[in-house]
């Protein structure tokens, strides 16, 4: 009897379909990643803003919030309180400011309960985020493009 070495087309074909589940599972991840980071932008943007918009009605003054556009996380790091600064994620609003070479966006909220108001959007790559500021009554709506 002879020794046969090397894999049957069996062998062959069960391996290639378990690469094929498993890349089935795991490119999809990886596309996604970059709307899980948006939305977690888009949650950090929305609780400075609630955060402000409480802080104004509760101290009777008012508060501000700065949003910069930063180009990586090292950016993030140097956030103070009113500050958020993004990581990666364009963002836009009518209100454009120049503050060191940065794209500068402030919203502030009044004690009375309106605010500046304006929509914010944040981009990152071809998915976008919109983040509605009433003018009147400072609530803030997040809504999402898919």
């Amino acid at each position: 009897m002879k020794n046969l070495n090397g894999f049957s087309l069996l062998e062959l074909l069960i391996v290639l379909l378990i690469i094929g589940m498993a890349a089935a599972v795991v490119i999809p991840k990886i596309s996604g990643g970059q709307v899980t980071l948006l939305n977690a932008q888009a949650r950090e943007a929305m609780a400075a803003l609630k955060y402000a918009r409480r802080l104004a009605i509760v101290e009777g003054k008012e508060q501000s919030v700065t949003f910069y556009e930063g180009k990586n996380t090292s950016d993030k790091k140097s956030a103070k309180s009113g500050q958020w600064v993004s990581r990666g994620a364009s963002v836009q609003w009518g209100g454009e400011l120049q503050e060191n070479d940065k794209m500068v966006h402030k919203i502030t909220f009044f004690p009375e309960g309106g605010s500046s108001g304006g929509k914010l959007i944040l981009k990152h790559f071809e998915h976008q985020v919109q983040i509605n500021i009433n003018p009147l009554t400072g609530r803030i709506k997040l809504e999402a493009d898919d």
